[in-house]
């Protein structure tokens, strides 16, 4: 009976002292979202202040250190895949250098840096990192992180990464936004397969058709989808509302956030194979939204609603369009409608139709999209501003657990990233955390994991979702310069520190410590020893094969007088 009170009594103060950990982390959290909508209000000056070479930011996939050697450390790690033990080719390393001086900056595969709103991330963002030097200690490893919507990711500390795939990380589909940003979904996406679909984009905004970035950006879309969500894609014309699926096709991820899912490769599939086919009639929006009013109800009834229409808003100039609004009142369905703006539109806002009122009536979004779209995700910002809202009602605006997972760096083994969305006027600027790496916490990863057990981890909420829903209506109706978008202000190379000259280090050389050091070169004065005595070698060998000829040729000349004066002093024939 004493060994099992005892016993306990051990995981209470276990779970004690876990729960303290995460309930300090928490605090942490929230403290760097406090501060990023901080920054975000003060932007433009700290935009204008950018380009000075003490307020750039490191960019992860340069190698920079002959311009700062950083404030590194020698910490604990899973795996450092960079490096071996010394002496060896594949033993796993457990040690790995991480940079303590400031953040480093990575940018997704489609963000732009010399778009406006990458600059202000990266450039306002940095003040951030007084207070990760603060909340992060080098004594146990974790990393603090802000990550804004255009797919910029601000971390602490920092590590060089590989620069030939630094890029394919994208924080925006990472399981940590999913996290904060997301709740139990469906959406369907209707995407107008007009004949005007195929005119092509102006410069600014992107290249090739329209029809083309409106697949681009929905496959972009799939990547940020949730498992337990559901997800359809109809094509609609002035004759037909295709569904790619019979019903919502429900997503299966994995708790690592892989973006695998059979359902969403099909329809991928199917989307890829879409071509324009319609005559140049008005292609009928209410009958594609009439199509996907059903689906809803037979996915998922308590998950949220949603349609986002792509579409070059052709139709709505072509006539008089009715909106089915009442059933989308009725069923809360939230419709987003953005319009790909052709090269040649004379109505960018579609200021002489009454489509964005009828949107407004049902409390939906309208808006064109004037940044390029290859950034497709950035576009939709506004759609994720509201899953994050709702997200935020229902927990209370509470920091959120992930699943535990492997990180993407792998470095940590088993991981859990605590994260909170940060909102400024009621948008959606970004999302901050901090990531535990729980094989590393020694005597408190038992603790962390017992704690874990009473917390709710993961990207959905087992709630009626669809009973939060307050529809409120958005519409774009002119063009935001940010900052007035001077050009004076403009940091040359986006805020991030630009390569001065060749680096003078590897990768290996920066992260490699301890005993998982990469192996020296051989010293410079033997290298300079070694090639000098070769060199001298080489000048005495020459200098003694010249002597030796010339020595020869003299003995020849002699050799040659001698006969010449014994000829000269034999008497004559007799």
């Amino acid at each position: 009976m004493v060994c099992i009170m005892f016993l306990e009594c051990s995981l209470l103060v276990a779970a004690d002292e876990g729960s303290d950990l995460l309930d300090a982390t928490e605090i942490d959290v929230a403290r760097i979202a406090d501060q990023g909508i901080i920054n975000f209000t003060q932007q433009c000056s700290l935009l204008a202040t950018c380009d000075a070479p003490s307020n750039c930011s490191h960019d992860a996939c340069l190698l920079q250190f002959s311009e700062r050697e950083g404030d590194f450390h020698c910490m604990a790690v899973n795996n450092n895949k960079h490096c071996h033990l010394q002496g060896s080719t594949n033993d796993t390393c457990h040690r790995m250098n991480l940079d303590y001086s400031g953040g480093y900056v990575r940018l997704g595969q489609n963000t732009d840096i010399k778009s406006i709103d990458t600059m202000l991330a990266i450039c306002s963002q940095r003040m951030l990192d007084p207070l990760f030097k603060n909340l992060s200690k080098p004594n146990v490893l974790s990393r603090a992180f802000f990550a804004p919507l255009d797919g910029s990711w601000r971390i602490f500390p920092g590590s060089p990464q590989n620069a030939n795939d630094c890029r394919l990380f994208d924080p925006r589909v990472r399981p940590w936004l999913r996290t904060s940003t997301s709740v139990t979904k469906v959406v369907v996406v209707l995407i107008d397969v007009g004949p005007t679909m195929l005119n092509i984009l102006p410069p600014d905004i992107g290249s090739g058709t329209i029809f083309q970035a409106a697949k681009n950006m929905t496959k972009q879309l799939f990547t940020t989808i949730s498992e337990t969500d559901y997800m359809n894609i109809i094509v609609f014309d002035s004759s037909r509302a295709e569904p790619l699926s019979p019903a919502a096709v429900l997503v299966h991820r994995n708790g690592s956030g892989s973006d695998e899912d059979p359902g969403l490769e099909g329809l991928k599939a199917k989307l890829d194979q879409q071509t324009i086919e319609g005559s140049s009639k008005q292609s009928n929006i209410s009958n594609a939204i009439l199509t996907a009013l059903p689906m809803f109800e037979a996915a998922n009834s308590q998950a949220a609603r949603v349609i986002i229409v792509l579409t070059d808003g052709v139709f709505a100039t072509l006539g008089n369009v009715t909106l089915p609004t009442a059933e989308l009142s009725s069923k809360k369905v939230k419709i987003f409608l953005y319009k790909l703006k052709p090269s040649n539109d004379n109505d960018v806002f579609l200021e002489k139709t009454t489509l964005p009122q009828q949107l407004c009536d049902v409390g939906g979004h309208f808006e064109p999209i004037l940044k390029n779209v290859n950034n497709g995700l950035l576009a939709f910002a506004k759609y994720f501003s509201y899953l994050a809202n709702l997200r935020r009602v229902i927990t209370g605006g509470k920091p959120q657990y992930s699943y535990v997972y492997r990180d993407f760096e792998q470095i940590g083994g088993n991981i859990i990233t605590i994260s909170k969305s940060a909102f400024y006027q009621g948008e959606l600027i970004g999302v901050a955390g901090i990531t535990i790496y729980i094989d590393l916490l020694g005597p408190l990863t038992d603790a962390v994991n017992v704690a874990l057990g009473n917390r709710v981890t993961g990207y959905s909420v087992n709630l009626d979702v669809n009973g939060y829903v307050n529809l409120t209506c958005s519409v774009t109706n002119e063009t935001l310069q940010p900052c007035g978008s001077d050009p004076k202000i403009m940091p040359a190379n986006g805020g991030l520190c630009p390569k001065t000259d060749a680096p003078v280090h590897t990768i290996t050389d920066v992260v490699c410590c301890d005993t998982c050091k990469a192996p020296p070169p051989p010293p410079v004065k033997r290298i300079v020893a070694t090639t000098v005595g070769s060199v001298a070698s080489l000048i005495m060998l020459i200098i003694g094969v010249f002597f030796i000829k010339r020595w020869c040729d003299v003995r020849e000349q002699k050799k040659k007088k001698n006969l010449e004066f014994l000829h000269f002093q034999r008497p004559p024939d007799e």
